[in-house]
């Protein structure tokens, strides 16, 4: 998982996501140079399949991430984000891909999907060593998704880390807060090109 750094935040992105994103978009980009070669007409109407793609590209594999500030978790997902306080985490998951449990219910990131279960048994066994209690399930043993070497797991160990202390020093006792929202924009881009590729590709 790709780390982004400011003053009070940290910023998680899917490191194997990045690199499909860019070979994906690369893709899109050769295509649309290809139909330099063209007709302006076929310029015009194919040109729409490719910019298409390669937004689908940046919207699945670029775009999401897990922002970790001191006073809340961003969970910024396809369509969606979650913003979260820290009173509002009880528990933290990594089966299937980070999931933060919430009295409104469970917030899974797209960002940080878990590692397959052939990829936990490669895994060395020092990974575990230094992770936060809380990453345990029992008799010492951690999921997959837990370990550093994934992308689940590196998000979990930042998230744990800093929710461990403030459990730890009774920081967790404000009202919890969890405010989910449509990124209209996203949608509208998604549609109104996705029309446009489906009008090129009938053309």
């Amino acid at each position: 998982m790709c780390e982004t750094k400011s003053m009070n935040s940290q910023q998680l992105r899917s490191r194997s996501g990045k690199i499909m994103a860019i070979v994906a978009i690369a893709f899109a980009a050769i295509g649309v140079f290809a139909l330099t070669t063209e007709p302006m007409t076929v310029l015009l109407t194919k040109f729409w399949i490719y910019l298409w793609f390669g937004y689908l590209a940046w919207l699945l594999f670029w775009n999401p991430s897990v922002r970790v500030g001191e006073s809340e978790v961003v969970v910024d997902n396809i369509f969606r984000t979650t913003t979260l306080n820290w009173s509002s985490i009880r528990r933290i998951d990594t089966k299937y891909s980070l999931a933060l449990e919430t009295p409104n219910g469970i917030v899974r990131a797209w960002a940080a999907p878990a590692p397959s279960r052939y990829a936990g048994f490669l895994a060395n066994r020092t990974e575990a060593e230094h992770l936060p209690e809380s990453s345990f399930i029992g008799h010492g043993m951690v999921r997959p998704g837990d370990l550093t070497s994934s992308d689940s797991g590196v998000a979990a160990y930042v998230i744990r880390r800093h929710w461990e202390k403030l459990r730890d020093t009774s920081h967790l006792n404000e009202n919890p807060r969890v405010v989910t929202r449509w990124v209209v924009a996203r949608l509208i881009a998604f549609v109104v090109l996705g029309v446009a590729a489906l009008l090129g590709f009938i053309s």
